[in-house]
């Protein structure tokens, strides 16, 4: 399944608005911590993984790490997607040009080749 980010934004922003009674009239504070959350979870998972891998005990408050799974996983990575977008979206930012600009402009500075090369319009 392929996802354009164009299409996605209205109606991550109509969701946000309509479904869940916020976006711009929540502080932006409230997107970065929603954001930070979401990765927080996500890191919170891959802590648990590594510390059994490396022969550490499998404890946690409401899961360990036998519970998680690539769903788990996936979860996670979208829900950090999803507030990514919000938030780019109230600061103005489009997600795509602001993805595609800083990799062409870190692959210059450091002298790679790897460059993307947006689809036309």
């Amino acid at each position: 399944m392929k996802l354009d980010l164009q299409t996605f934004r209205p109606l991550n922003v109509q969701r946000a608005t309509d479904g869940f009674k916020c976006y711009d009239n929540q502080p932006l504070t409230y997107w970065t911590t929603a954001l930070a959350g979401e990765v927080g979870e996500l890191c919170n998972m891959i802590k648990k993984l590594q510390r059994v891998e490396k022969g550490g005990i499998d404890g946690g408050s409401t899961y360990t790490a036998k519970d998680i799974n690539k769903e788990m996983l996936k979860e996670e990575i979208g829900g950090i997607a999803i507030y990514l977008d919000l938030l780019a979206s109230l600061l103005n930012v489009d997600l795509e040009d602001a993805i595609i600009d800083t990799f062409n402009s870190k692959s210059k500075k450091y002298g790679f080749t790897q460059f993307v090369k947006p689809l036309p319009s």
